[in-house]
């Protein structure tokens, strides 16, 4: 199934940070750039003296050809962050173009971000370049979950290729991969017959070596990540690993 919808301006920047004042938390929002350009709007769903529920809204229609989507996420010292996405995001049949989305969080010491991801589909024809870029201060904790997918219903999917560059404060790389999705991907060893990659990322937490043991990768460094394959999306995300890591995350904080 072909969608044929034009392509978009380029797409504003998001700027969200959470830092602590007076005993409270207080939350700046940015979307610099042209107005009528799409862009991930956040809203804030609640807050306290030190932490804030935070929803990612798609503000136009995202992902077409052109977008080049960037959220930068600052955390203040000791501050929890939640990270909610209403919907999942379809990155459209580009014809021939491409598209961006990049993601860099700052966390200060002692800060958590809970990010519960829902579904990235790459619709036949897309081509999308996701990073995700991460700072760890002392005692700082990040807790990801997400979900590839590649194609709706009765497509195969386009190309995506996914960079992730994490590190602790002394500059230690913690996690430091690339991952190319495309028609490749299904060779076995990486998707095979699955067309969905699900992903849980616990850096700065410890988890008890002997939970969670399936899809499981202790990270030389510290963290560890949990992968599954399905199908389906909500089938491919280990959704045991990730209420534990949950569960591990409020234990550390």
């Amino acid at each position: 199934m072909t969608t044929l919808l034009p392509d978009a301006t380029t797409a504003r920047s998001t700027t969200l940070a959470v830092t602590p004042a007076d005993g409270r938390v207080h939350v700046r929002i940015g979307t610099p750039g042209d107005t009528g350009a799409p862009c991930l709007r956040p809203l804030l769903l609640g807050s306290g003296a030190r932490h804030a529920r935070v929803a990612l809204v798609p503000d136009g229609a995202l992902l077409l050809a052109g977008d080049a989507v960037r959220l930068d996420v600052v955390v203040g010292p000791g501050i929890r962050l939640e990270l909610v996405e209403p919907a999942g995001t379809v990155a459209f049949d580009m014809r021939g173009g491409d598209a961006s989305w990049d993601v860099r969080l700052d966390l200060a010491a002692d800060a958590t971000v809970v990010w519960a991801g829902e579904p990235f589909v790459v619709a036949s024809g897309a081509r999308v370049r996701r990073s995700t870029t991460v700072d760890l201060g002392p005692g700082a904790r990040l807790l990801v979950r997400e979900a590839l997918v590649m194609g709706r219903h009765g497509e195969r999917g386009g190309h995506l290729e996914q960079v992730w560059s994490a590190h602790g404060h002394d500059g230690v790389p913690l996690l430091v991969e690339q991952t190319v999705l495309d028609d490749r991907a299904e060779r076995p060893g990486i998707l095979g017959g699955h067309r969905s990659i699900g992903t849980v990322v616990a850096l700065g937490v410890q988890v008890d070596a002997d939970l969670c043991a399936d899809g499981r990768l202790d990270l030389e460094c510290g963290g560890t990540v949990w992968r599954g394959l399905s199908h389906e999306a909500h089938r491919a995300v280990p959704e045991d690993a990730w209420r534990t890591v949950l569960t591990a995350g409020r234990q550390n904080s």
